[in-house]
């Protein structure tokens, strides 16, 4: 069926009439309005033919605004549109013979409408229609004896042709604009499934640690992230923290992260040591990384009522440990050993050091330490370390948000790397502070 389109329209959407449908209905009550109120300004009667098309195509509109407030469509609701207006259009140009080359081009707006609805070939028809209804019209109005009338020249002069070749061009670029839309409503949906699997992932509220302050920003350069972090409390005296960077951003970098997430949750429920769960992750993630990716992670084991820390570096910006919160001679914690994914056999080692009450740890993800200003000058730990400076002996929460902020000010642009602050502070009174986390992603 030519307009068959029309039908399986009406059946994907009953209850809501799209808006192509509301557009073409105010065009049509402008027209409507234009004739009713020509009169008034241009003395002159109006012919018969013109006002039964005016009273038709508004008892039609009236009809579809009086369904759309049902939340129902009229039976061939389009197919009647096209005729209604086709019908409106030739009536104004036998009406206003003078204006006859102007009106014609009205019918250009029913021809794209019809592509936009039916296709090509329901644009192609609408056309056809267009163009025999000027026809008929110019040959019943005129005087002039039929044989003196040369069709095609008449055609030609009001734009004819270009009506055809527009039903042909308006359908491509319509079916093009209509996959496009299509494809970015994909891309959308499935982006919005990585985010709630991001959320799932990061860790909604961190555990409350006596005698320690706690906070984390993450913020994402693209949709999604490809940098991870996890704060696990395994019984009352042991956090296990984890941070991690995945080579790719966007969807493609989020898998990898899914993936590094859930061999490290596995190996961390099985009290397994540090450079032990760097060692399960690596075999178990090596050969789906390959032969692009890889990530690199900080993970430790943190004794809460001593502050002893067990940790390994696997290629990772080494986390700060500020004693006393003093940015001058920061402790390093790096272990010297490659990412997870590079090799099957890394050999990761871990070390051991203390926080003391009133030391401060900070972790962060290179999109911190790599960000550049519009110079191509690199943030660096020096640029977080004054960050820190700056800061003084404020909380964890205002020592991350003031690191994020003097990157965004260092930067003056949208990030173009995924970034994570981590800061754990011991107070040096062992008093509890709330902790927080920011994720911007």
């Amino acid at each position: 069926m030519l307009f068959g389109q029309d039908q399986r329209s009406q059946t994907a959407d009953a209850a809501v009439i799209d808006e192509s449908d509301t557009f073409v209905a105010m065009v049509r009550s402008a027209i409507i309005l234009a004739v009713l109120l020509l009169p008034w300004f241009v003395p002159r009667e109006t012919p018969h033919l013109m006002h039964v098309a005016t009273i038709v195509a508004a008892i039609y509109t009236l009809a579809l605004f009086m369904a759309r407030l049902a939340k129902r469509r009229l039976p061939l609701q389009r197919v009647l549109a096209i005729g209604v207006d086709l019908f409106l259009i030739t009536a104004a140009i036998v009406a206003w013979q003078g204006a006859a080359r102007a009106l014609f081009q009205l019918y250009y707006l029913v021809v794209i409408v019809a592509a936009m609805w039916f296709g090509q070939w329901g644009a192609l028809v609408t056309a056809v229609l267009a163009i025999g209804a000027f026809v008929a019209g110019q040959y019943a109005v005129t005087e002039v004896p039929t044989y003196e009338l040369p069709l095609a020249a008449m055609l030609w002069e009001n734009g004819a042709l270009v009506l055809v070749i527009l039903a042909v061009t308006s359908s491509y670029v319509l079916r093009a604009r209509d996959a496009e839309r299509a494809r970015t409503w994909q891309i959308d949906h499935e982006l919005s499934l990585a985010r709630s699997l991001q959320r799932e992932m990061l860790p909604a509220e961190l555990p409350e640690l006596p005698g320690y302050d706690l906070a984390v920003r993450l913020e994402a350069a693209r949709e999604v992230s490809g940098d991870l972090y996890d704060f696990i409390l395994l019984d009352e005296h042991t956090l296990l923290m984890f941070i991690a960077d995945v080579a790719g951003k966007s969807v493609h970098g989020l898998m990898h992260v899914s993936l590094l997430h859930s061999h490290l949750r596995a190996a961390a429920a099985e009290r397994m040591a540090p450079a032990a769960i760097a060692e399960r992750v690596n075999k178990s993630v090596y050969d789906a990384l390959q032969p692009h990716s890889f990530a690199s992670a900080f993970i430790a084991s943190l004794h809460l009522p001593s502050g002893r820390i067990v940790y390994v570096n696997c290629g990772h910006p080494p986390p700060l440990l500020l004693r006393q919160g003093d940015t001058g001679e920061p402790e390093r914690l790096r272990t010297r050993t490659p990412m997870i994914g590079l090799t099957r056999t890394p050999g990761y080692l871990q070390l051991s050091t203390r926080i003391a009450p009133g030391d401060v740890l900070v972790a962060t993800t290179d999109g911190v330490l790599e960000a550049r200003d519009h110079h191509g000058n690199l943030f660096e730990e020096e640029g977080l370390l004054g960050a820190l400076a700056e800061t003084g002996a404020a909380s964890a929460e205002e020592m991350a948000a003031g690191v994020m902020s003097a990157v965004a000010q260092f930067t003056r642009r949208a990030a173009t790397d995924d970034a994570i602050v981590s800061v754990l502070r011991r107070t040096a009174n062992g008093s509890e502070r709330r902790n927080t986390t920011a994720n911007d992603s």
